[in-house]
């Protein structure tokens, strides 16, 4: 049998017996995370289909993601078949500059070798084990035109700050209003999404290699549209927390290939690149007659708007800014990150805003300021989440409720890059005792915790 690949796997119909069809659509069939939830809140599933299948039909070819090759080898060999790869992935004639490759840790160095060994699959590091770093090295050895793909603003500026920083390339950029393609390109998929399919097609066969960043989101529907029209020979995938709460993690390893190199905690706290933070759990005296999921939206208007609840947070976290600590306050909408701003500014803390309403060139400034110490606080939404690049960051306060275990990793990572101005790094979590479902979240954070800390949960009990 033979398969023709570019950005996906093409069979040809007539070479594929029903057996194999049906063992397809079995192994490439994963419930539908939409349809699930419509179910949970009594809601009509009128219209939205049980289980997604990656199988795709044409009229004499079948299509399956690029990632599962090795799936299909696997089902093939059953019946004896072996699967013949035609091979029409693009690799540009056109060849970057040589650079040198930026300086790498021993762990990186090894984690190096077996990513450009392969044309695809995910690299997997804790926030601040140098993942930005490891594609930059990976660019600079594999020499091809490059898209770097990613979802914020903040992260498509500090990819193009490294690259101009670590290989002198000045990146074009796709997204807020520009559009400059360069041999290195870096896009925001919110705007390629956009882009008519022969015009985005067109683009992407200019790159022979493709870096995903924050790859946990690339099995979303958005992501997916860009990244499985992408025939790079070349797909990589850069992420600290693979695994998703919708339970489609396995599409990862469909659309950008298995984990190529994992890299833990343990390892990077043992090279001294990571320290382990204190997690200091503050109880709330918050209540709410909560009696089931219909009750949680109205319970979180109640929480945010709780001044007893407020003036307890924003009095530990004046406490610690005026101690002279680099403060980082995390919400989860907008209304609430206003009003901590604003009790902070009366409690005499320079506090400032980091979220989506924020304009990029403030967001830039505002970020540049904290790594010099020039301001205490800030206020963020769930766009610091992901890619905030602050060493010196010394104080984190979860006060939003949250059991999410990629953002929960995200959170604590924020906290363990080491920094020469940082002693020490804390972690307060406001918890809601009081409140069974908020109480339950809390149990499954602590779980996280001990786990990336190597202690018992009990221990971390206030």
């Amino acid at each position: 049998m033979r398969a023709r690949v570019d950005a996906g796997l093409h069979l040809t119909r007539a070479e594929v017996s029903p057996k194999l069809e049906e063992r397809l659509r079995r192994a490439l069939s994963f419930p539908n995370p939409a349809y699930l939830d419509r179910l949970r809140l009594g809601l009509s599933t009128r219209g939205v289909p049980e289980r997604l299948c990656f199988v795709e039909d044409g009229d004499d070819e079948l299509r399956l993601p690029r990632g599962a090759i090795h799936t299909l080898r696997r089902l093939a060999a059953l019946e004896g078949v072996v699967v013949q790869c035609d091979d029409r992935r693009v690799v540009p004639a056109e060849r970057l500059d040589e650079v040198p490759a930026p300086p790498l840790r021993p762990y990186q160095e090894r984690a190096l070798q077996p990513m450009v060994n392969v044309t695809q699959g995910t690299l997997v590091l804790p926030c601040g084990g140098g993942k930005t770093r490891l594609g930059l090295a990976a660019l600079a050895r594999l020499r091809t035109p490059t898209l770097i793909l990613v979802h914020t603003l903040d992260l498509a500026e500090q990819w193009r700050r490294q690259l101009c920083e670590m290989l002198t390339i000045e990146a074009g950029l796709i997204g807020d209003g520009e559009e400059t393609i360069k041999p290195v390109t870096v896009a925001l998929v919110q705007a390629l999404v956009r882009w008519e399919a022969p015009r985005l097609d067109a683009l992407l066969e200019r790159f022979g290699l493709l870096i995903v960043d924050e790859a946990h989101h690339c099995p979303s529907t958005t992501f997916r549209a860009v990244v499985d029209r992408c025939p790079a020979r070349y797909r990589f995938g850069l992420t600290a927390t693979p695994e998703r709460e919708d339970g489609l993690t396995p599409l990862l390893d469909l659309f950008l290939g298995p984990a190529v190199v994992t890299v833990t905690h343990e390892e990077l706290v043992a090279a001294g690149v990571l320290t382990l933070p204190e997690v200091r759990v503050i109880e709330t005296g918050f209540t709410f007659a909560y009696a089931g999921a219909d009750d949680y939206a109205r319970m979180l208007d109640a929480l945010v708007r709780d001044g007893e609840r407020n003036g307890l947070i924003a009095e530990q976290v004046a406490s610690e800014a005026h101690a002279g600590h680099l403060c980082l306050v995390l919400s989860g909408r907008i209304d609430h990150c206003e009003t901590m701003a604003g009790l902070l500014r009366t409690r005499g803390v320079q506090a400032e805003l980091l979220t989506g309403l924020v304009k990029k060139e403030r967001r830039v400034e505002l970020l540049a300021q904290a790594r010099v110490r020039r301001l205490a606080v800030l206020v963020a939404t769930t766009l610091a989440d992901e890619g905030l690049d602050l060493p010196v960051l010394s104080r984190v306060f979860l006060i939003y409720p949250s059991r999410a275990r990629g953002r929960t990793l995200q959170r604590l990572g924020r906290l363990m890059r080491t920094h020469p101005g940082k002693t020490e790094a804390v972690l307060f979590d406001f918890v809601d005792r009081k409140v069974p479902v908020l109480r339950r979240h809390h149990v499954e954070r602590r779980r996280l915790y001990a786990e990336v800390l190597g202690v018992r949960p009990e221990a971390l009990e206030p």
